[in-house]
């Protein structure tokens, strides 16, 4: 069976197909570029489809495509659109020159120029990898700086050392795509990254390559070391200025689908709590999609310095020894650690950066893997059975949660006839 072709690997969605054509029949050529040619070349699936016209004005590509879906302006003054394209938005751009007008990943001036030609937007363009282009309709693969040669090699090299140079965000872009294509980096390369200046990289420009880097990483560590070999993090993110954290690679292949839960348990690893809290600080890493990565990141940390050692009470609570005699903990001391420690981080992720099947087991057996144990009565359950509001509410409270993570109540009622011992 032969081989697909690229045709059949990008899987262009017929509108797109029909967007291409209709700029090819008003005098322009819409090529395919970067991650999607490079991702089909490597065999893997096209995410997102990013189409750069050539010969066509910014505003005439507007009115064309307004024909196919809703249009949202990205840069107005540079031609960038996105297309909305049944569920999907395709990035369509003009060609544009960059100008170096200032310090900084944002002191650049980028300006439309669909007369370009598809050689010299390719040399605008990071990496040879990145610089690779096709035209739907011809078929033809437009590769003038050798980037199909090195994606075969497994080598990272800038299409153009000057321009590289005018965005220092490209010395991370090659942090991540070492890391996610476990590729080695030209030395000259690496030798450029040593010279760019990194210090006015805005926090949140650094979390997206991070991010990236982290979550779509086989083996991290190869990011890592480049990261070191090219003095990044040193003056990126010094906390990170030493040799990568032997877990990091193993973390990266747990079984951990919620893209935040992950992250929170990549980051846990590489540094203990306080200088992972000015690693959070320096990425401006809070919440996402409603989920506290930096809490838990730090909790994670916090958690393996000082892992949570419980002696389960005999008796009665270790607190307040006039309470009622507990029954027995028949669980095994495994259960008891997991069910403290889902107070202070989900186990699932402790277990995993611990490397501690057995307590992860116990957790699922548990129910606790990602939340803690539902508390077994309220003071209004207390307060129900004739005890007087106050201070001791609150103390019968705790022992009695103690006491439910310690496994002597289990149950609502067992609680509750415990707690009505105690009152009597």
């Amino acid at each position: 069976m032969p081989a697909p072709s690229l045709a059949d690997r990008l899987q262009v969605p017929p509108p797109v197909r029909e967007m291409v054509r209709a700029c090819a029949e008003a005098g322009g050529r819409a090529l395919l570029v970067g991650g999607c040619v490079r991702d089909a070349l490597r065999g893997e699936p096209t995410v997102d489809i990013d189409i750069e016209v050539h010969g066509l004005a910014p505003d005439d590509l507007r009115t064309l495509l307004r024909r196919f879906g809703r249009v949202d302006e990205v840069g107005r003054s540079f031609g960038v659109f996105k297309v909305r394209v049944g569920r999907d938005p395709v990035d369509v751009s003009v060609p544009r020159r960059d100008r170096k007008v200032g310090a900084g990943h944002r002191g650049i001036l980028a300006e439309a120029d669909p007369h370009l030609g598809p050689v010299e937007a390719a040399r605008r363009r990071d990496l040879t990898v990145n610089a690779i282009a096709w035209d739907p309709l011809t078929d033809e693969l437009i590769d003038p700086f050798d980037g199909r040669g090195d994606l075969d090699r497994g080598l990272l090299r800038a299409v153009d050392e000057d321009t590289f140079a005018e965005d220092p965000l490209r010395a991370l872009r090659v942090v991540q795509f070492a890391g996610r294509f476990q590729a080695r980096v030209d030395p000259a390369l690496v030798a450029l990254c040593r010279r760019m200046p990194l210090g006015e990289l805005p926090g949140e420009r650094v979390r997206g390559e991070v991010e990236k880097w982290l979550l779509r990483s086989p083996r991290p560590s190869v990011g890592w070391q480049v990261a070191l070999d090219g003095d990044i993090w040193a003056r990126v993110l010094p906390a990170w200025d030493k040799p990568c954290p032997p877990s990091l690679d193993r973390l990266a292949a747990a079984a951990i689908e919620h893209p935040p839960r992950r992250l929170a348990l990549l980051l846990a690893c590489t540094a203990p709590p306080a200088p992972l809290a000015d690693v959070l600080d320096r990425l401006g890493m809070h919440s996402w999609l409603g989920y506290d990565v930096r809490g838990q990141a730090l909790a994670l940390a916090t958690a393996q310095q000082a892992p949570t050692v419980v002696a389960p009470a005999e008796g009665g609570s270790p607190r307040h020894g006039w309470m009622a005699p507990l029954p027995p903990a028949p669980e095994a001391p495994t259960a008891t650690r997991a069910r403290h420690l889902a107070e202070r981080v989900e186990v699932e992720l402790f277990a995993a950066l611990t490397d501690d099947a057995v307590l992860g087991a116990a957790a699922a057996d548990l129910g606790i893997g990602r939340t803690p144990l539902l508390p077994l009565v309220t003071g209004r359950d207390l307060l129900a059975l004739g005890m007087p509001p106050g201070r001791a509410v609150g103390q019968l409270l705790t022992a009695i949660r103690r006491a439910q993570l310690d496994g002597h109540l289990s149950s609502p009622d067992a609680a509750l006839a415990w707690a009505r011992a105690a009152i009597r």
